[in-house]
């Protein structure tokens, strides 16, 4: 390594072509000396560089397209394949796919799930959710409302959208189709109930019209054609007739009397 005493200048020392060739001989060779340094150190910047490049390209890379993927799909959505029949009060768990999304999917009290094959909006259910484990993805709860025909099979192509605001809103609108059901479903109820009591009234009750003659009907003879007449025609309960009035008694009593007299000799 160069040093200032090599190169120092003494007193009455002669300037001549040896004493400047040696110092500039010193100064090169320490340049040459500090450029392969200069190479050792460019060598080992770029090594650092690829090195740190790799690291990021590794470790970054897939946080930046985890993140980009769920900025295209939204961090508060997430798929699921699992097979399910879904229904108020069924207590499951939604396996959330591997993908981008499961580690950033941070589900809110209540979520909303509808299905990726279906374009009907009023196919959804409300799902109250009691844990998530990013882990295996495993996204536990309740169904608390159902809506549409969401629920007619079991499905697989599940959606799952955190939003508290909208889920709120969906079990409120779900909240007041329970109960107009369950009015409707009274009203019903009652109506079948007054059909029978209508129908029993018209098998046991009064006829609605006899012989021109509606509601309660209370007939008299003279309420039926020509009963008068007839029972007029009728004989009497009792009778007062002389063997006379009454066709061939006489002679038929006339001839057994002879007959039986033929047979005994009496007299009658």
């Amino acid at each position: 390594m160069l040093r200032f005493e090599d190169l120092r200048v003494r007193d009455n020392q002669d300037l001549d072509r040896d004493f400047f060739n040696r110092r500039y001989r010193l100064i090169a060779e320490s340049l040459a000396s500090l450029d392969s340094q200069l190479s050792q150190i460019n060598a080992a910047t770029d090594t650092l560089v690829t090195l740190g490049l790799t690291r990021v390209n590794e470790v970054l890379g897939p946080a930046l397209a985890t993140a980009s993927a769920a900025a295209e799909n939204g961090f508060l959505v997430a798929t699921s394949s699992t097979p399910l029949t879904v229904s108020v009060g069924l207590q499951t768990t939604f396996e959330v796919d591997d993908t981008p999304a499961r580690a950033l999917f941070a589900p809110t009290p209540y979520v909303v799930v509808t299905r990726a094959g279906s374009e009907d909006l009023n196919d959804w259910a409300a799902f109250r959710v009691d844990s998530y484990n990013r882990g295996n993805g495993g996204l536990a709860g309740e169904i608390v409302a159902v809506n549409g025909s969401i629920g007619v099979a079991e499905q697989d192509d599940w959606v799952i959208s955190a939003s508290a605001g909208l889920a709120a809103s969906l079990i409120e609108t779900a909240a007041a189709v329970s109960s107009a059901l369950a009015l409707a479903q009274r009203a019903a109820l009652d109506a079948a109930e007054a059909a029978e009591v209508a129908e029993s009234v018209l098998a046991n009750g009064p006829v609605s019209t006899v012989n021109g003659q509606a509601g309660e009907v209370a007939l008299g003879i003279g309420d039926i054609p020509d009963l008068t007449a007839q029972l007029a025609a009728k004989a009497a309960s009792t009778h007062g007739h002389t063997i006379a009035q009454i066709s061939n008694l006489q002679s038929t009593l006339t001839s057994l009397q002879s007959q039986i007299k033929a047979i005994d000799g009496g007299t009658y």
